[in-house]
């Protein structure tokens, strides 16, 4: 029973948190395989050009800085395992509501809806 607990969980965690789950897995596919390619890269460079080989590493580590850096900027969204339910239910109302949310977010339909600028300036 705790198991099965557990692992629903688990799976709701990761629902939640699937974007940045996402650019976890596509940081460290792309981590392993541009380390296999610079790998074989640099022994060749190494045997026929030496010189080179610099800007190969200078490509191979902005690329991974870059990923690294895209991956960091994402983890402040990520959700506890307390938080992964309730934005599971906020993602599933707002799909679920998107019409109407798209509905009101025209003003100019709705006449007595004001801004926050509008209603600021009124006063």
């Amino acid at each position: 029973m705790f198991n099965l607990i557990k692992w629903a969980s688990i799976v709701a965690f990761i629902q939640a948190n699937s974007k940045i789950t996402k650019r976890i897995v596509i940081f460290l596919a792309s981590f392993y395989i541009l380390n296999t390619f610079y790998s074989k890269w640099e022994t060749m460079l190494l045997e026929l050009n030496p010189d080179s080989l610099l800007y190969l590493l200078i490509a191979y580590t902005l690329v991974i800085f870059f990923m690294f850096v895209w991956v960091l900027f994402s983890l402040p969204f990520f959700s506890s395992f307390s938080k992964s339910k309730k934005v599971l239910e906020v993602r599933q109302s707002i799909d679920s509501r998107s019409y109407d949310y798209e509905k009101i977010r025209d003003v100019k339909k709705f006449p007595k809806l004001k801004s926050s600028k509008e209603f600021i300036l009124k006063d």
